[in-house]
């Protein structure tokens, strides 16, 4: 018998009272109904895609690349063109990046490449990041990665022996794409050999790591370590709830 979560409400509450319980039911069935779709899927999935930075790894970023487009003087409108091209351009340096951005400006760049090297040296693992991308090998599941990020950062994922977990890996700064462009997901799709409904994909921003995967017909889990979200997995070992 079908009867909604909501329909147990008690006639005789009135009033805020009703109204939160009535949301509280509301909300407890779309978690019911999320988790009874992920959990029809799971027999479906082949491969689990992950983000990087703030899902399986963490770091002291001082964000140096917005402070540096700021003393460059350059608009709002130029800053989005200037945060592109260091997400999909590969430099060595940010001399190369400046360059690229403002042909003949001249400021030094020393801080700015310090402040860069102490970002990724201080790169860590989350606690059960090693963990989980064993599990996933002996469950015989191919593991992907997506990741939007300047050049430089790509090192803490080699620094942290992360490579050998991965079939796939995928850097926007390699490609010229960067999430949520739908490119990116199915160029992952691709490499693994594999159809969008095979696979999941999970990281910790809901519009390049759940929506973008979603507009391909991939399915995307939010990892959300605050708690701040209801449709979400506060550790990456609540992926297993639907695999």
């Amino acid at each position: 018998m079908n009867i909604a979560i909501s329909s147990l409400v008690k006639p005789n509450i009135n009033g805020k009272k009703r109204k939160m319980v009535y949301k509280c039911c509301f909300v407890a069935e779309s978690i019911l109904i999320r988790r009874i779709i992920l959990r029809s899927m799971s027999k479906e999935i082949k491969a689990v895609i992950f983000d990087l930075y703030g899902t399986l790894i963490y770091n002291k970023d001082t964000n140096p690349y917005a402070r540096l487009f700021f003393e460059l003087g350059l608009s709002p409108e130029e800053m989005k063109q200037a945060r592109r091209i260091a997400l999909t351009e590969d430099f060595t340096d940010l001399s190369g990046l400046v360059t690229r951005i403002k042909p003949g400006a001249t400021m030094s760049l020393q801080s700015y490449e310090e402040e860069v090297a102490a970002g990724i040296s201080s790169a860590r693992t989350f606690p059960e990041t090693y963990e989980v991308l064993e599990a996933l090998q002996k469950r015989d599941l191919q593991v992907g990665l997506i990741s939007n990020l300047a050049s430089p950062y790509k090192k803490s994922f080699f620094d942290l022996g992360l490579e050998k977990y991965f079939h796939s890996v995928i850097f926007s700064c390699e490609v010229g794409l960067y999430k949520p462009n739908p490119k990116i997901y199915e160029r992952a799709i691709q490499d693994l050999g594999l159809e969008p409904a095979q696979t999941f994909m999970v990281g910790d921003k809901l519009h390049c790591d759940v929506d973008g995967p979603a507009s391909i017909g991939m399915k995307g889990m939010l990892i959300d370590r605050e708690n701040k979200y209801i449709f979400s997995i506060q550790s990456l070992t609540g992926i297993f709830r639907y695999l």
